[in-house]
């Protein structure tokens, strides 16, 4: 394929947008008017013709005129398409890769958006609340966090939606609470229990367990609140213990039944997009989940590494 010289020439931007609304034209639809195409970009008719049979020399389209009745798309290559409509470079925030999970996630979605003939670039940023940011003004295509976390940040922002549900346990196992001795039984009074405010659901989970005990809150980097606990600078937790040995920390499950419920929509991983990012939304509904998701295992299980 030619290289997409002059994208940002006159005829290159309108290449770039009859690209893009080719893309939701299904095959043996019937396109619009190429005086439609004119007015609605406010540019000759011999402009719209020119990007158009550019578009079937680059094999995105094979196109038929049928007279009276109008030109119809019989083929169309969607690789090719997301490429000419600017979609070649997909950008992704994703969580700290500290997790299996997480890494497994990267590996599948990096998977099949190359599969598409895309190329994907991932961020990983602590916290969803500066990951849905990114999303919002622009920086990033798709968020990955938990169900729990995009719902509240979409009851603040209107302008997020999920746009794939991963399923339950894709974004962490269990939350537990995990102690600095092994004679502790449970969160009382007096304890210091360490918290990362920019971790929505940590903090959450955190306030919901604790409820009104009496306790002193120690802020830390969700990443480094395990030396803290084995520094004793702290005497309990919430944590994901996905990647904590049992064996050597002394866990138990939460108790609090807020905590519980929050707990059953923080295990499981959702994709957030803008809402008006059609682009985005129509690549994620041609990925394949159930590969994702088996991809995923398969790194969590040690029987692929990691790629992303």
């Amino acid at each position: 394929m030619e290289s997409l010289e002059n994208l940002f020439s006159k005829k290159g931007i309108i290449l770039q947008k009859i690209a893009e609304e080719l893309m939701f034209i299904e095959v043996n639809e019937r396109l619009p008017k190429v005086g439609d195409f004119a007015a609605e970009f406010q540019v000759g008719r011999g402009t719209i013709q020119t990007v158009l049979k550019k578009l079937e020399n680059e094999n995105c389209i094979k196109l038929e005129a049928r007279g009276h009745l109008g030109t119809f798309l019989r083929y169309k290559n969607i690789s090719n398409l997301l490429k000419f409509s600017g979609a070649n470079q997909i950008t992704g925030v994703m969580p700290l890769p500290y997790s299996k999970k997480y890494e497994g996630l990267a590996t599948g979605i990096t998977s099949q958006i190359e599969q598409l003939g895309l190329s994907l670039n991932i961020a990983f940023m602590r916290g969803s609340k500066p990951r849905v940011n990114g999303v919002s003004d622009g920086r990033y295509d798709f968020a990955l966090m938990s169900k729990f976390s995009a719902i509240e940040e979409m009851k603040k922002d209107r302008s997020l939606k999920i746009a794939l549900e991963f399923g339950a346990k894709t974004y962490v196992s269990e939350h537990g609470v995990i102690f600095s001795e092994p004679s502790m039984e449970k969160i009382t009074s007096g304890m210091k229990v360490g918290i990362d405010s920019f971790s929505t659901d940590q903090k959450i989970l955190t306030n919901a367990e604790v409820m009104d005990i009496d306790v002193q809150y120690l802020e830390f980097n969700y990443m480094h609140l395990l030396q803290h606990l084995k520094a004793h600078t702290i005497d309990a937790m919430i944590w994901n213990v996905d990647e904590v040995d049992s064996s050597s920390y002394n866990i138990k499950p939460l108790t609090s039944p807020l905590a519980i419920k929050f707990e059953k929509q923080m295990n499981e991983a959702v994709c957030v997009i803008h809402a008006d990012n059609r682009k985005m939304e129509y690549i994620i509904k041609l990925l394949s989940l159930s590969r994702i998701v088996d991809i995923q295992k398969q790194v969590v299980n040690g029987d692929m590494i990691p790629e992303y």
